[in-house]
C-alpha cells in the first residue's frame, strides 16, 4: 500500500467532512440573510419577494450544496427567479459583499475562500446576463 491509498477518507470520515460542510453552509447563509436584512441596497428586494425565509434559507442551501459537494437536493433554475427583479451591478456587488462578510464570519477559511470565489463568478456571470437581457425587454 502506498501513501496515496492510506490517505484517503473512509466512507465516514467523508461523510463527516460532508457534514461539516453542510453546517457551515447553512449558517452562512443564515448570517448572509441576516445582513441583507437590514442592509439598504439589496434588503428591499429580499423583502419584496422572499415571504418564507426558512424555506428560501432552506432552497439557497441545497442550491449550495450542490455547487459545492455535488449533491442532488437544488434542481431549480436560479437565474430564472431573478429576471423580473430589475437588479444591477450595483446589487451585485453588495450580494457579494455580504456574502463574502458571512462566509469568513461563519465558515472555516478554506471554505470560506472556495464559495466566495464561487460566489464572484455568479455575480459576474448573472449580472452580465441580466443586464443584457434586461436591455432586450427595454
Amino acid at each position: 500500500m502506498d501513501a496515496q491509498e492510506t490517505a484517503r477518507p473512509t466512507p465516514e470520515e467523508e461523510a463527516a467532512a460532508r457534514a461539516i460542510i453542510e453546517a457551515a453552509l447553512e449558517a452562512g447563509l443564515r448570517r448572509f440573510y441576516e445582513k441583507v436584512q437590514g442592509d439598504d441596497v439589496i434588503g428591499p428586494v429580499f423583502a419584496r419577494t422572499v415571504h418564507d425565509w426558512e424555506g428560501h434559507i432552506g432552497a439557497m442551501t441545497d442550491f449550495w450544496s450542490r455547487a459545492v459537494l455535488g449533491t442532488t437536493r437544488y434542481n431549480g433554475q436560479p437565474f430564472t427567479p431573478h429576471l423580473p427583479l430589475r437588479i444591477g451591478e450595483p446589487h451585485f456587488e453588495r450580494w457579494l459583499k455580504l456574502w463574502k462578510e458571512a462566509a469568513d464570519e461563519t465558515m472555516p477559511e478554506p471554505l470560506a475562500e472556495h464559495v466566495t470565489a464561487m460566489a464572484q463568478n455568479m455575480s459576474h456571470c448573472w449580472s452580465r446576463t441580466l443586464e443584457s437581457k434586461q436591455a432586450e425587454q427595454a
